[in-house]
């Protein structure tokens, strides 16, 4: 078993619905220079990934998980190695029917003060999900990973740390090793399994600020041009 650098929740420039300034490719060359051996690009509702970027990632060294942060019931969902024309949108709870042993559904930032976060439909659909992100977004006195920590302890599933990045500045602030073999299947049984060491540091506030204060900005002005 290897320990593999990995982030399964990433936005690029294919995204039709965040404005970030990286493409697929740039963000495997970037990933590739940090030392990663494992990401899944999720874009919003899209996904981004062929046999062209699997093969460009493979030659750096880095295993391509097909991904997306889908929206359900008005709630984003990671969705991972799996037939993605068979999401329905509707309910939540139809997530059940897509579990296999070979793909991945992850709850991403739960508790946070979004209006696309799962928090109560977490604890009423919980047996839908793999595992519960560990978002980097946070400081040492405000952060609400915490309740995600508390509900994946409750009912025993693991917690995968990402960037969910939007910004190159998000990116490698959190990612998690994985003891798995570098193949998308024993990555995701790895992580099922709770075989996962998050690697993260709180964030300053200026920046968490400026991050957020940059997404606004983007996707509430400059989008529209």
């Amino acid at each position: 078993m290897a320990l593999l650098k990995t982030d399964l929740h990433i936005h690029t420039s294919e995204d039709p619905e965040d404005l970030v300034l990286y493409s697929a490719i740039e963000l495997i060359d970037m990933a590739c220079g940090l030392g990663y051996s494992v990401l899944a690009i999720t874009n919003h509702n899209h996904v981004t990934y062929s046999e062209y970027l699997r093969d460009y990632a493979k030659e750096r060294g880095i295993v391509l998980i097909p991904g997306m942060e889908a929206t359900i019931q008005g709630r984003h969902v990671l969705l991972h190695n799996l037939d993605f024309k068979r999401i329905q949108r509707d309910k939540i709870q139809n997530l059940e029917t897509l579990k296999r042993h070979d793909n991945l559904i992850i709850a991403p930032h739960p508790y946070f003060p979004s209006p696309v976060a799962l928090r109560g439909m977490l604890r009423r659909h919980f047996n839908c999900f793999d595992a519960v992100e560990y978002c980097h977004c946070y400081t040492q006195r405000l952060d609400f990973n915490r309740p995600a920590i508390k509900f994946a302890k409750e009912y025993n599933l693991p917690m995968i740390g990402t960037s969910d990045a939007h910004q190159r500045c998000q990116f490698h602030t959190t990612y998690s090793i994985i003891e798995a073999e570098p193949d998308p299947e024993s990555i995701i049984h790895a992580v099922k399994s709770g075989n996962v060491r998050i690697v993260t540091r709180p964030l300053p506030l200026l920046l968490l600020l400026k991050i957020n204060l940059k997404m606004f900005w983007r996707n509430n002005f400059l989008k529209r041009f």
